[in-house]
């Protein structure tokens, strides 16, 4: 009994640890109108950053990177990690569930890696 226990424990520490990460990182935020590239600056934990959104249709995927064509026919690469936040048609998945001619909303934070990837069809 101890053990289911202690088992169960580890496994609750360990998926709160998980979302902990992720409520460290911003939703998107809501832009109006038509755009394919933003560049916002937000205070972050008391400290300013600039958060960077582009908007496009996935020509290239790949582990470590994201290619996108934005609305005006601008090429954009996006870098990736494991840390990478994906949502594919509204459900958590990684990038390995991102596929070519996806729409994409990518975010970035301070030009780094992305943080986060929601993809439509």
């Amino acid at each position: 009994m101890h053990r289911f226990a202690l088992c169960l424990t580890l496994f609750c520490l360990v998926a709160f640890a998980g979302s902990a990460w992720a409520g460290n990182v911003p939703p998107f935020p809501h832009l109006a109108g038509t755009w394919s590239h933003a560049e916002i600056n937000v205070t972050i934990a008391k400290k300013p950053h600039t958060l960077i959104l582009d908007r496009g249709r996935i020509i290239q995927v790949s582990a470590t990177q994201l290619k996108l064509r934005e609305g005006a026919g601008v090429v954009v690469t996006v870098p990736l990690s494991a840390q990478t936040i994906v949502n594919v048609y509204g459900f958590q998945s990684s990038v390995e569930g991102l596929e070519r001619r996806m729409n994409v909303l990518t975010m970035r934070i301070d030009g780094g890696t992305a943080v986060r990837v929601r993809a439509t069809s």
